[in-house]
This record gives structure tokens, C-alpha cells and sequence, in this order.
């Protein structure tokens, strides 16, 4: 019994955490429709600049937690707000999501930047070691109490804000109606503003403790407080009583399930899967979201060449492939081949997310799968390329068959937690990859070696060619035209006697297939894989960059697969506090996405192309007929 009582006590403070974290994302959404991804980002910042404050600059503790959780991160949630969340349309879930991704990876740089991680940081516990006492027999420290107290000091006052003041009530009526709000002498972007540094604040006050609690490190930091997802989402992002029953559900889980069952073998990465299980089970078994007519996102078209001109800009760039073998050596071809067969396997997020308007998280999961299928069924043959991509629209399949009920947020987060399932319960399997190497052979041609790394560029630029054609040539026919419009609107689709379901699905299978291909082939260049190089966040990151470069079209696919693969080339001869120069500068992408939605390939070429294109003629003006008329008759007169 005594045993039982200190776990509990000891899942309540973790889940203690999570509900602060979590209020703080449904006091967000709630007031401006978009789910801050960088929520756990905000609290890594704002925990850093608390051991700032408190152990580098020896402020007092109480000084320092006004500083960081009052003044510094509500003033990060008001300049979010007032810069990005403000400009951005709500109706288009992709690219909301996609920006609050960029402002986490933007603040993931920031602090490699000052605070480099070669050097150790901890923040002290707030009341030290030996500030505990005895229930049943087991140490109860401080900071769990803390933890309690402060967890539920959020909810008391939350409730208090929103049902008690004129203020909270406005900013709930901000979701119902803006327009209305603004009508009755209310701002909602005022009120919005609140929230957001509401949000920050809260944010801050989980990234404290849980550095006081566990460790100051940027990108476990910034990972833990993603469990509060699965808490926020029991909630819908809307009700803050099931919010926190869902924080209590995870820390309890996670307590019990540390102390009661000695995991080992398949099982030994259970724990940090929980809240993904968790949140996996509210997506598929709360009631979905019912399909409904909305405001479609007005974005720019980008324009979709020709199948003699893809053909063309296919040739282009294996002639450039050709270049660049010829004049490329070393770590610096190895990096290039691997960044051609990622951006082949990132035309997927062209098909899925460009045209299909449906956001996957899970990419790195299927490239890791088609590396592990080429590398067990076959020595490097066509066929073993063939069954990787035939598995992995089987997979893709049998992902999106529980995820059609989902759309947006809720399928984005659904394939995050798949992605998260297959690195733990996978990929990190001693008998899958583990944390060891795994052979994968290099493609065989008949005819052709494909052994040198610079014939083995030009081979891949060739097969992206040929994709990116197929990709085209699929948004120019029938099918492509039915995944547009169900992208637009899937009532209007139905209505019209189309299937968007099987529309859906089709998608998902075509897309995974994509991607398992290209990760066979990124193996394949790699020719030794390992479970840690298909980590479930390095999805967040192509897709962020795809995005950044333009989502709709293929260009963007390589663009993204060369950013990722040549980055940390070029950050090695860089300064220690500039290496996070690549985290910084694609978080910063966001930035360009918000003034130009259809990202920076499109953006560039249309740009180009006005400036070549030469003005028309001016042509004279014509006076309006009546005014002709009147001149007439007065001179005959």
C-alpha cells in the first residue's frame, strides 16, 4: 500500500506538468484557432533563461521566476502573436501547423545558440534535496507538491478567467464569433494576444519545473512537454476539466507502469509510448469531427508545367547531376547521393500535404521502412526495390484506414503518434536496427555500376526525374483533380457523388509507396542504417522544409531532401554557438511562409518570370460612350 501511495503521488506532480502545459495550449486555440507546436519549445526557452537569471547571473529565486514566467514569456507569446498568429489563415490547418513548427525549431536554435550544449546546465530544486516528507512511509519532495499546488491554482484561476470576468467570457466568445465580438466594441485580436501570452506563461512554468524535475537539455526539453498533446486532445482543446483528467491519466500511467512492471526485451521502450498510446486511443475514439462545409484557404495557384516541360526540367537537372559528380568528392558526394533519395522520398509530402491538403508526421517512419524491407528481402535487386514500395503502400493502407475519420490537426497528430510508435516499438528493436548498424546493399542494374557514389547521383537525380513527372502528371489528370477538390472542400464532394474517402485513401497508399521507395534508396546510398537516423521528430523537419521551399511542387521535394542531408556539412565549419545556424535559419522559414504561402520556389520563379515578361503596350483610353455622345451633339449644334 505504501508503495502505491508514493506512485501515485509521484503521477500526479508528472501529470501536474502536463496540465500546465496543456492549459496552456487549449487557452490558445480556443481564442485564435491555431495549436502552438512550439508550446514545449517556449517552456525549453523560457526555462533556460530562468537558469540564466538564477545560476548564471545569481538572481535570487523568486526574482528570477517574475522575470522569466512574467515578464519574458508572456512578452514571447505577445510578439508570436503580434508577428506570426495574427497574419496567418486559420482555415488552412497545414500551413498554421507548419509555422508553429518552424517558431519551435527557431527556438531549438536559439538556444544552441546561447547556451551551447557541450557545457552543463542544471537548474537546482526549488527547495533543495532535503525539503520532503513522509506519506505512508515514502519521501514526498517539495517540488511534487509544488507541482500539485501550482496544477491546480491553473485550473482554479482558468475557470475563474473564462466563466467569472467579462474579459474571459470575450475571449471564449472570440471562438464562436469574431466578427460578432468586434461588433460589441470587443478586439479579438487583443484578446487573442492575451491568450497567447497566457499560453507562454503557462508553457514557461511546465518548462521549469520539468528542468527542475528531470534535466535542462534543448531537445528533450522540448520533446517531454509534447505529451501534454494527448491530454490537450482528450479535451478537444476545449474543456479544461477533461484536459487535466487526461494529464492525470498519462503521469499516473507512467508512474504505475515505472514502478509495477519491469519492462524488458520488446517491451523495454513502453514508457515513453504511453502518452502516444494514449493519444492514439482519444483520436480514434472520441467522435470525430463531422464533415462539414467551411472557408475553403484561398492560397496562390502554382503552376503545373507541361509533360514535354517536366520532361525538360528533368533533363536540366540530371545534366547538372552530371556536374556536380564529376566536380563533388568525398563526404560531400555521399551526402549529396543521400539528399537526391530523401528528396525522392519527399515527393510524398508533394502528393500528400501539396495536393491532398492532408498533413502526415510519420514520413521518416516509411523512409526507415523501405530501407529495413530492401535490406531483408533481397541482395540490392530491382524486385526488393519494387516489394519496398508495394509494403509500403500496404502500410500506408492500413495507417489511413483508422485516419479517415480524421482531418487536419486530428490526422497530423494521429501520424506523429504513429511515427513515435514505430521509433520506439520498432526501429529501436535489437532485432530490427536497434541503436547498431544495418547493412543495405547498393542497388544493382543489369549493365550498370552503380557502385561509385557519383554514378550513383546521377542514377538517382534520373529516377527523381521521372517521379516528379509521374507527380505531375497525376495533379494534371482526373485523379489529381478529384484530391484538389476534395483538398477544397470534402462536403461539396460528396455532394457532387464523389468518394472522398477512397480519394483519401488512394492518396495515402500512392504517397507511403513514394516513400518507402525513396527509402530504400536512401539505405541503399547510406549502405549502413541504424534505428536513431528514423527518430520520429526528423518528420517535423522535412515536412517543414518542403513547406518552406513550396509544397506544391516537386522542386521542393529535392530541395528539402538536399537542406537536410548537406546542412550539417555545413555546419561543422562553423563556430560552435553558429552550428545551430541551420535550426535557426529554417525555423525562421516561417517568416516567409506567412508572406508567401505557396512557398519560395514558387514565390522566386513567378517572380522571374514577371520580370522577363513584357509589359503590354499602353493603349490609349477611351472616353465612355455617353460622354462621346455628349461631344457630338454639342458640336453639331
Amino acid at each position: 500500500m505504501g508503495e502505491f501511495i508514493g506512485l501515485t503521488i509521484a503521477g500526479v506532480a508528472l501529470g501536474a506538468i502536463y496540465a500546465i502545459s496543456a492549459s496552456g495550449l487549449v487557452v490558445t486555440y480556443t481564442t485564435s484557432g491555431v495549436f502552438n507546436f512550439a508550446q514545449g519549445a517556449i517552456g525549453m526557452f523560457v526555462a533556460f533563461v530562468y537558469w540564466q537569471l538564477r545560476i548564471d547571473m545569481h538572481w535570487s529565486g523568486p526574482a528570477a521566476v517574475v522575470m522569466s514566467l512574467l515578464v519574458i514569456a508572456p512578452a514571447i507569446g505577445l510578439l508570436l502573436q503580434w508577428g506570426l498568429i495574427r497574419r496567418l489563415n486559420v482555415n488552412d490547418r497545414g500551413l498554421t501547423l507548419v509555422v508553429t513548427v518552424a517558431v519551435m525549431v527557431a527556438f531549438m536554435g536559439l538556444a544552441f545558440a546561447i547556451w551551447p550544449q557541450d557545457v552543463g546546465h542544471s537548474i537546482p530544486l526549488l527547495f533543495g534535496p532535503d525539503h520532503h516528507f513522509s506519506v505512508g512511509g515514502n519521501l514526498v519532495s517539495y517540488e511534487e507538491v509544488l507541482s500539485i499546488v501550482l496544477a491546480a491554482v491553473t485550473a482554479v484561476g482558468l475557470r475563474l478567467l473564462f466563466f467569472s470576468t467579462r474579459v474571459g467570457t470575450a475571449m471564449r466568445g472570440v471562438v464562436d464569433d469574431r466578427d460578432l465580438i468586434g461588433l460589441n466594441g470587443g478586439s479579438p485580436q487583443t484578446l487573442s494576444a492575451l491568450s497567447w501570452m497566457i499560453g507562454a506563461s503557462l508553457g514557461g512554468l511546465a518548462g521549469v519545473l520539468t528542468a527542475s524535475t528531470f534535466s535542462l537539455d534543448v531537445i528533450n526539453l522540448t520533446l517531454l512537454v509534447l505529451n501534454s498533446f494527448a491530454a490537450a486532445m482528450l479535451g478537444r482543446l476545449r474543456n479544461l476539466p477533461l484536459t487535466f483528467v487526461g494529464a492525470m491519466i498519462i503521469g499516473l500511467a507512467d508512474a504505475y507502469v515505472t514502478g509495477y512492471l519491469q519492462l524488458s526485451g520488446w517491451l523495454a521502450h513502453l514508457r515513453p509510448v504511453l502518452p502516444t498510446l494514449f493519444l492514439f486511443v482519444v483520436l480514434l475514439v472520441l467522435p470525430a469531427v463531422r464533415l462539414r462545409a467551411g472557408v475553403a484557404p484561398v492560397s496562390k495557384a502554382v503552376a503545373v508545367p507541361s509533360a514535354l516541360g517536366s520532361l525538360r526540367n528533368g533533363a536540366v537537372l540530371v545534366g547538372a547531376a552530371l556536374v556536380a559528380a564529376a566536380t563533388m568528392h568525398g563526404i560531400a558526394l555521399t551526402d549529396a547521393t543521400a539528399g537526391v533519395a530523401l528528396g525522392i522520398g519527399a515527393l510524398s509530402i508533394v502528393l500528400l500535404s501539396g495536393y491532398g491538403g492532408q498533413i502526415s508526421l510519420a514520413q521518416y517512419a516509411f523512409f526507415g521502412l523501405g530501407a529495413f524491407v530492401f535490406a531483408k528481402v533481397g541482395t540490392g535487386s530491382v524486385p526488393g526495390l519494387l516489394v519496398a514500395a508495394a509494403v509500403g503502400g500496404a502500410v500506408g493502407v492500413v495507417v489511413a484506414l483508422p485516419a479517415l475519420r480524421l482531418r487536419g490537426l486530428e490526422l497530423a497528430l494521429s501520424t506523429l503518434a504513429f511515427g513515435q510508435l514505430a521509433y520506439y516499438m520498432f526501429f529501436l528493436q535489437p532485432q530490427v536496427m536497434g541503436h547498431a548498424d544495418l547493412a543495405v546493399p547498393r542497388l544493382h542494374l543489369p549493365g550498370v555500376d552503380l557502385e561509385h557514389d557519383g554514378t550513383y547521383l546521377v542514377f538517382l537525380t534520373v529516377v527523381f526525374a521521372l517521379l516528379s513527372a509521374g507527380v505531375l502528371a497525376i495533379r494534371r489528370g482526373r485523379f489529381g483533380q478529384i484530391v484538389i477538390a476534395t483538398k477544397d472542400s470534402q462536403a461539396a464532394c460528396a455532394s457532387l457523388g464523389l468518394n472522398p474517402r477512397l480519394a483519401k485513401l488512394a492518396l495515402f497508399a500512392t504517397a507511403t509507396a513514394t516513400a518507402t521507395f525513396g527509402g530504400a534508396l536512401f539505405g541503399s546510398a547510406q549502405r549502413i542504417v541504424n534505428g536513431d537516423q528514423f527518430q520520429y521528430v526528423a518528420s517535423l523537419f522535412i515536412l517543414l522544409i518542403v513547406y518552406i521551399w513550396g509544397v506544391s511542387t516537386p522542386g521542393a521535394a529535392l530541395a528539402g531532401g538536399l537542406s537536410l542531408s548537406m546542412a550539417p556539412l555545413l555546419a561543422v565549419h562553423l563556430p560552435t554557438r553558429l552550428q545551430a545556424l541551420t535550426y535557426f535559419l529554417t525555423g525562421f522559414g516561417a517568416l516567409l511562409l506567412v508572406s508567401h504561402p505557396e512557398g519560395l520556389i514558387p514565390a522566386v520563379t513567378g517572380w522571374v518570370r514577371g520580370r522577363l515578361r513584357a509589359p503590354a503596350p499602353a493603349r490609349p483610353a477611351r472616353a465612355p460612350v455617353a460622354a462621346v455622345t455628349a461631344r457630338s451633339a454639342a458640336e453639331a449644334a
